[in-house]
């Protein structure tokens, strides 16, 4: 097949979340079809100039054509504030807003109507829902991260000032209206959970809807034990709000009772921009370990005896908690952080959702080191046979042949 990915961001460097999902499954259609990627430069996750250029030829290593278009709320502060103050106005989504882009159309539009169109157009997010106006004859279909206005609904809720949750209630409401809208107008909506399947059918009830789980390198993530600490692990992004938000509530309400039941235990907080409450935090206090970016996260991640998912928001699947499977860590996680994963409480993870039994199993696992082996055994063999790229990857071709199949003129 000729496919055509349209992404949100540029997916390099694949660092978690949508970032690594794309990257990967990239990768693996390009082993057996012919890929064309289009994406949008974001400047502050991937700089200008040498960073840039080895993103460009790391994803034209497998991609026919790599081309990106610039995203123009990111152009300066005064283009992201005035993103903001139209949205705040306007009946579309802020994120609808934020991708418009001619350019980008007119190169969709070329494509679909040139010699030697592509099979399928993929739409990485329901914002680029309205490029498919420029797709022509070609099907295309939308792919669901997380279900964004349930993703904007939950933030909304963990929002502290008033003037921002009411903005992010507004966001929310406008992006279901939007889901509602456009979902069943595509042949078919990728979702990575059948929970999400399941919460976009009630929000649009004509959508078509097929789940690709998000993966993990099983090659790159690999169990190395006999180097580990008393020590707790977090990695993730923490200019992304759900990150930040877990890790400031770990550090608020659960480390203090870990602390205190086993001195001597580190926590090491891993992840580009921490906040300044978390900087704060390490700065005061030895224990805590916040060095921002790492380029390469497993090193920290083996030298710790517990990996924790304290998440509060979001939604779709946590693809750091299937690279700390694939390392056969004991996790313990909030059932919102595990959502959307086939593992079970008390055979590949723990679950705990309020302070003092997140803080209590923590403790329990790192004076276990037999029980923290048996859920990192477990939790391994699990990503090995459901979430390998590999398998994802077939899954998701498969997925647009259908669609090629069923729409072919």
């Amino acid at each position: 097949m000729r496919i055509l990915f349209v992404s949100q961001i540029v997916p390099y460097p694949p660092h978690g979340g949508v970032l690594q999902r794309g990257y990967n499954l990239l990768r693996e259609l390009a082993r057996d079809h012919d890929v064309h990627l289009l994406a949008f430069h974001h400047p502050d996750e991937l700089p200008f100039g040498e960073p840039l250029q080895r993103g460009r030829a790391a994803l034209a290593s497998f991609c026919r054509e790599v081309e990106f278009f610039a995203l123009w709320p990111k152009k300066s502060q005064a283009h992201k504030l005035l993103a903001l103050g139209l949205a705040a106005i306007h009946p579309l989504p802020f994120s609808v807003l934020a991708q418009r882009n001619a350019a980008l159309s007119r190169r969709i539009s070329e494509l679909c109507q040139g010699t030697g169109p592509p099979d399928i157009v993929h739409l990485d997010t329901v914002a680029l829902a309205p490029f498919a106006a420029a797709c022509g004859r070609v099907p295309a279909v939308l792919t669901h991260q997380n279900v964004e206005s349930r993703l904007l609904e939950r933030r909304a809720e963990h929002e502290r000032g008033a003037l921002q949750r009411r903005y992010v209630v507004a966001q929310a409401r406008r992006l279901r209206s939007y889901e509602r809208e456009v979902c069943g107008q595509f042949p078919l909506n990728i979702t990575v959970s059948p929970a999400d399947a399941t919460l976009l059918k009630e929000i649009c009830p004509d959508a078509r809807t097929f789940v690709v789980p998000n993966g993990v390198d099983t090659v790159y993530f690999q169990p190395r034990r006999g180097a580990e600490t008393p020590a707790v692990v977090f990695t993730g992004g923490m200019n992304m709000f759900a990150n930040r938000d877990a890790v400031e509530w770990f550090l608020e309400e659960v480390w203090p009772l870990v602390k205190s039941a086993v001195p001597g235990a580190r926590f090491f907080a891993i992840g580009q921009r921490p906040s300044q409450r978390v900087l704060d935090a390490a700065a005061t206090d030895d224990s805590v370990i916040a060095p921002g970016h790492v380029a390469d996260v497993r090193p920290w991640v083996e030298q710790a005896a517990v990996y924790v998912v304290p998440m509060r928001v979001g939604g779709g699947t946590r693809l750091k908690v299937l690279d700390a499977m694939a390392q056969g860590k004991a996790i313990v996680s909030t059932s919102l952080g595990a959502e959307g994963i086939d593992a079970s409480n008390g055979t590949h993870l723990m679950l705990a959702d309020d302070a003092r039994s997140f803080a209590g199993t923590v403790v329990d696992l790192i004076g276990r080191p037999d029980r923290r082996n048996a859920l990192g055994d477990a939790a391994r063999a699990r990503v090995e046979s459901h979430y390998a790229w590999r398998i994802l990857g077939r899954q998701l071709a498969a997925a647009y042949a259908d669609v090629v199949a069923r729409y072919r003129p």
